[in-house]
């Protein structure tokens, strides 16, 4: 294939891919169970559909997106692909939720022929975590914003530059700790209902004769790791009744 008919591909490609992204809407998932009956994911959905519908195993809900991609040749400017997932996770009674993890996959791939040219990329994420329960009760104003941390990049970067191709997986890894989100707000006790805004960026940047610039979205899991809710914490009239039990224990024993 010559390099002019390889970049009227190229350019079939990237008008293809600015259709789709155009006719992007926004997509409502619904609500799913984890088998453990340990979660609720509610009011699972996406800005624009790019991250298709989950599928649930054990605390962990999993998309594989098809069609969430950002790539061109010849955009010096770049190409941007962005869409929000939101969803609101609710814990079974007796469950608490400790922290949420958040891992993503993307793979790419850079392409520069031209000395004076180059090809790069950006890919940017941030999770917005809002506290809505704490121990089964409504709360307000507690929240925090997560960024994701990318590798490996450059501060979410890659880029060639001149004669140059590069390849390969990009991950993305985030932990909540809810424990830690609360008391930075000055609340206590434990997180029972939380909602998640996860805003994801792919752009992709290109100069040059010939080559592209292509980076793909392929996995986003949230893992909601919960743990049981323990014995509550006694009733002052109860407690007090088993202060009175043990005395009379400890005084039954001294008079054996």
């Amino acid at each position: 294939m010559t390099i002019r008919n390889w970049m009227l591909g190229a350019t079939a490609l990237l008008i293809a891919t600015t259709f789709a992204a155009g006719s992007a809407s926004a997509a409502v998932y619904g609500t799913f169970m984890d088998p453990a009956g340990t979660v609720a994911y509610e009011n699972v959905a996406d800005t624009n559909g790019l991250f298709g519908a989950p599928t649930v195993s054990l605390n962990s809900i999993d998309f594989t997106p098809v069609s969430y991609s950002a790539q061109c040749s010849q955009c010096p400017g770049g190409v941007t692909t962005t869409d929000t997932l939101t969803m609101e996770i609710q814990a079974s009674a007796g469950q608490q939720i400790s922290e949420i993890a958040i891992n993503e996959g993307l793979d790419f791939t850079l392409q520069s022929f031209d000395p004076a040219g180059f090809a790069g990329l950006t890919v940017t994420a941030n999770v917005f975590i809002d506290v809505l329960e704490i121990n089964q009760a409504s709360v307000n104003n507690i929240n925090a914003s997560v960024p994701i941390t990318f590798t490996p990049t450059n501060n979410g970067s890659r880029t060639v530059f001149g004669f140059g191709i590069d390849t390969g997986i990009i991950t993305g890894s985030g932990l909540i700790d809810l424990q830690t989100v609360i008391q930075n707000a000055g609340g206590s006790g434990e997180a029972t209902r939380v909602a998640i805004s996860f805003d994801n960026t792919l752009q992709v940047f290109h100069n040059g004769t010939g080559g592209q610039a292509e980076l793909r979205k392929r996995d986003a899991d949230f893992v909601s790791l919960t743990i049981n809710g323990g014995n509550p914490i006694p009733e002052p009239g109860t407690a007090l009744l088993l202060m009175g039990g043990l005395a009379a224990l400890s005084n039954w024993k001294r008079e054996r």
